[in-house]
C-alpha cells in the first residue's frame, strides 16, 4: 500500500493500476447522479483521468485532483482538456485553485482507504458541497480483499462510520465494489467552550473544526529526556498549559517536537486534545505512563508544579494525545529511482522448488552445461516475475509435471556473492515442492537442451556425488524444512 508521493509516482511510472471503471460503477453514476445544468464535479485522487473523463462524458464541468505528477500526465495526454487536471494533495495543500461555489458531485475512488484524518477530509469535501449535490466514495470491501491489501478496502464498521451523520446514504454493490451515496448536510460539530472550566470536553481527530484540511504546524520544545521517549514511542501524551498559543492547536493540526540541545526534530499529529483546569484533575484522568512512562504520578505533578507557577497553572491544562503517523510529507529522494539503481548491487534472481519421492529423498536433475551439476527443478526469473511464478514455470518446463500448486513453503533464502565465475550476486528462493508420487516421477520428461538425468537418492549419496561445497544448499534445506536450521544461507563466489 502506498503511503507517499514518491511511492505513487513510482507506482504510476512503472505502469500499477486499479481496476478500470466498471460497468456497474457507470450505471449508477448516470442513475443517481444525472448532471445538472452547469453541474460540477470534484474527482479527489483521480489517478490517470477514467473516471474524471467519464464525468465528463456526463455532462460536469470537471476538477481533477491528485497530488502524483505522474498520474497527472498520463491523466492529461490521455484525456487531454476533459477536466482541469491539479496538482492538490487534498490533505495538506491549500484548497484555493477549487471552486469556491461548491461542487454538484464529489467522487472519492479507491480514495477514502488512503486518508489519513478520513473523518475530517470528508466533513471538509462535504461543506462543499451544493444544495442536493452528492459525495461518492467507491472501495473494495475488506470482506472480498486479501489480507496483504487490506489498507485499501473498508470493513463494515468503517462503511458504518463513513455513513454517519448524512441526511441520506445509499450504498449499492458494482461488482464487489462497495458504491456509497451521501447527501445532505454532515452535522456541524459544537465548538469546544474557551474556559478552563470546560475541562472534560475532548476534541479528537474526527470531530475537529475548520474548513478544509490544512498544513499547520506547531512548534513544541522538549527536554531531551521526554523527547527521547517520545523517539522511542514511549510518551503519548504531553501535557502544556492553556496560554492562547496552545489553546489555538487543533487536533489533525502536525506538532514539531524539538530537543535545544541537539536540535533534533519529529513530527506528529494531534489525535485528541483535551482541557482540563488543573495538572491535579489532567492527572487523574489521563494515564501517566503515556505522559513519562519513568515517573509516577505524583513525581509527574511535582515536576508540572516545577516549571509551571500557579498563576499558569490557572490558566488550565491541556492533554495532547498523539500517535506514530507523521505529520509533515515526507522529504523529496536525493535522486530519481533510474539514478539510485546505478549505485546499488546489481542481482540475478532464481527460484527452485524442492521435491522428493514418496519416502523424502530429494529429486535432482544433472545439467548439460559446465560442471554439470546437480539441479533442483528451477530456474532465473523473467522480467516481473514474483519467486513462487518462476519456481512453477521453470519446473514445468524442465520436467514436465505440475508442481508447486497453491501456496508452498518458503525453505530457504539463499545468497551468492559476484565472483570469478558469475559477476552477478544471486538471490534463490527455495520452494517445498512436495512429495511425488511414484506415478509422477515415471512422468518427468526432462528437457535435454538443460538436462540428460534425474536421479533419487538419499542425502548421503548426493553427499557423495555432488561434492561438499554443492550439496552444503540441499543439505541447509532439508534441515530448514525438518525445522532444524535456518531459513537462510549465505555461500561464498
Amino acid at each position: 500500500m502506498f503511503t507517499t508521493r514518491n511511492e505513487w509516482n513510482t507506482g504510476y511510472a512503472d505502469g500499477r493500476r486499479y481496476r478500470p471503471l466498471g460497468d456497474r460503477e457507470r450505471s449508477l453514476l448516470a442513475t443517481h447522479l444525472p448532471a445538472p445544468v452547469d453541474g460540477k464535479a470534484l474527482d479527489v485522487g483521480c489517478g490517470v483521468g477514467e473516471l474524471a473523463a467519464h464525468l465528463s462524458s456526463l455532462g460536469y464541468h470537471v476538477d481533477a485532483v491528485d497530488w502524483s505528477d505522474n498520474a497527472l500526465a498520463e491523466a492529461t495526454a490521455q484525456h487531454g482538456n476533459a477536466a482541469r487536471w491539479l496538482r492538490l494533495d487534498i490533505e495538506l495543500d491549500d484548497w484555493a485553485p477549487l471552486h469556491a461555489d461548491g461542487y454538484d458531485v464529489i467522487t472519492l475512488r479507491f480514495v477514502y482507504p488512503f486518508l489519513k484524518h478520513r473523518d475530517r477530509t470528508i466533513r471538509a469535501l462535504g461543506r462543499r458541497l451544493r444544495p442536493g449535490a452528492a459525495l461518492v466514495v467507491i472501495a473494495p470491501l475488506a470482506a472480498d480483499t486479501p489480507a496483504g491489501r487490506r489498507g485499501i478496502a473498508l470493513d463494515e464498521d468503517e462503511l458504518a462510520r463513513l455513513r454517519a451523520g448524512w441526511s441520506t446514504t445509499e450504498r449499492h454493490d458494482a461488482d464487489g465494489l462497495a458504491f456509497v451515496v451521501l447527501r445532505g448536510p454532515h452535522p456541524a460539530e459544537a465548538t469546544p467552550p474557551s474556559g478552563p472550566s470546560a475541562n472534560r470536553t475532548p476534541r479528537t481527530l474526527a470531530e475537529s473544526p475548520g474548513a478544509t484540511p490544512t498544513a499547520r504546524q506547531h512548534h513544541f520544545t522538549l527536554q531531551e529526556r521526554y523527547y527521547a521517549q517520545v523517539e522511542c514511542g514511549r510518551k503519548t501524551i504531553e501535557v502544556r498549559v492553556r496560554t492562547p498559543k496552545k489553546a489555538a492547536v487543533e487536533t489533525g493540526d502536525t506538532i514539531i517536537f524539538r530537543e535545544p540541545d541537539s536540535g533534533r526534530e519529529l513530527d506528529i499529529v494531534a489525535q485528541r486534545i483535551t482541557p482540563y483546569g488543573s495538572f491535579d484533575e489532567l492527572l487523574d484522568a489521563e494515564d501517566p505512563a503515556r505522559i513519562d512512562p519513568d515517573s509516577s504520578r505524583e513525581e509527574q505533578l511535582a515536576n508540572l508544579r516545577r516549571i509551571y507557577s500557579p498563576d499558569k497553572e490557572a490558566l488550565g491544562a491541556l492533554a495532547f494525545e498523539f500517535d506514530h503517523r507523521p505529520g509533515r510529507p515526507g522529504r523529496t529522494m536525493p535522486m530519481t529511482p533510474a539514478e539510485y539503481v546505478q549505485t546499488v548491487p546489481h542481482h540475478t534472481v532464481y527460484s527452485c522448488l524442492y521435491i522428493r519421492d514418496e519416502h523424502d529423498r530429494p529429486v535432482q536433475l544433472r545439467s548439460v552445461y559446465g560442471d554439470r551439476l546437480w539441479q533442483l527443478p528451477g530456474g532465473n526469473a523473467d522480467a516481473g516475475e514474483d519467486p513462487l511464478e518462476t519456481a512453477r514455470r521453470e519446473a514445468a518446463e524442465e520436467t514436465g509435471l505440475e508442481l508447486g500448486r497453491g501456496q508452498p513453503r518458503l525453505l530457504l533464502t539463499h545468497y551468492r556473492p559476484p565472483g570469478p565465475r558469475w559477476p552477478l550476486g544471486k538471490i534463490g528462493f527455495i520452494f517445498d515442492g512436495g512429495r511425488l508420487s511414484p506415478e509422477q516421477l515415471r512422468h518427468i520428461r526432462l528437457d535435454p537442451a538443460e538436462h540428460d538425468l534425474w536421479a533419487v537418492h538419499d542425502p548421503a549419496q548426493w553427499r557423495q556425488l555432488m561434492g561438499e561445497l554443492p550439496f552444503a544448499r540441499l543439505e541447509a534445506i532439508e534441515r530448514a524444512r525438518k525445522g532444524r536450521g535456518p531459513n537462510f544461507l549465505a555461500t561464498g563466489a
